[in-house]
């Protein structure tokens, strides 16, 4: 049996998610419901939840007020948002998990699934919070099947595709990530990465030179550029 609150101002919201878990889990216990701030600090510590569902705006602050105000954060933890694209860009950043309203029900049930298979941490879940409060998009969280890394961006070389993943080359080591080129490049290209290739994605600031068809980073490594790309790629390096 597994503990489940659902913080979320919009009480159609709140029967919705009951409505899905009941029908998706048989194991699932709702212990604890909220619309503020003020009621959800009252009833989480007894309720002891397993995982907590928390909508990022409600009625009287934001869900990341309240997780600061909360003494204990010894539950997993999945973010419920209406469409806000600095908001999805942050929780991706930070890997932490979010759903979209209106809720799907396969991206619930895929939510709650990740969640009970994963560990939680208290320290690292203040720090991801603290950093997409200060909108710090300094650093990434890359998961791997085993592991996660905290990289900063300016430590990062290139991306390149590896099929379905993605390879992280930075100034000390490989990493094999669980998401894919595109992915990454969703989540980078504001952050001064640029797609050279169908296979490749370089960091803007360690590129020294273009030299025929390869862009020539500051290790002296070599990247491809398509044809197709050359003009676009050379009017995004005259820009500084």
């Amino acid at each position: 049996m597994f503990r489940v609150a659902i913080i979320d101002d919009e009480k159609n919201v709140r029967i919705v998610l009951k409505k899905l878990l009941n029908i998706l889990y048989t194991n699932c216990e709702i212990v604890a419901e909220a619309a503020s701030i003020k009621d959800a600090k009252a009833i989480l510590p007894q309720a002891k939840p397993d995982i907590v569902l928390l909508d990022i705006e409600l009625e009287d602050g934001s869900g990341f007020s309240l997780l600061k105000q909360l003494p204990n954060l010894d539950f997993k933890l999945i973010f419920i948002t209406a469409f806000n694209q600095y908001a999805i860009k942050a929780f991706k950043f930070n890997a932490l998990d979010y759903l979209l309203k209106p809720i799907d029900p396969s991206e619930l049930q895929n939510a709650i699934d990740k969640a009970q298979k994963s560990v939680s941490n208290e320290n690292e879940l203040r720090k991801l919070i603290a950093d997409i409060e200060n909108k710090k998009n300094s650093q990434i969280v890359i998961k791997t099947t085993n592991k996660i890394h905290y990289i900063n961006l300016v430590d990062i070389l290139y991306c390149q595709a590896e099929g379905a993943y993605a390879k992280i080359i930075t100034k000390t080591e490989t990493i094999l990530a669980s998401k894919n080129l595109k992915y990454f490049q969703d989540l980078l290209e504001d952050e001064g990465f640029i797609r050279t290739h169908q296979s490749y994605m370089v960091n803007k600031k360690l590129v020294t030179a273009i030299k025929n068809d390869t862009i020539i980073l500051s290790n002296a490594l070599a990247i491809p550029i398509s044809s197709r790309k050359m003009a676009e790629i050379k009017a995004l390096l005259a820009e500084d």
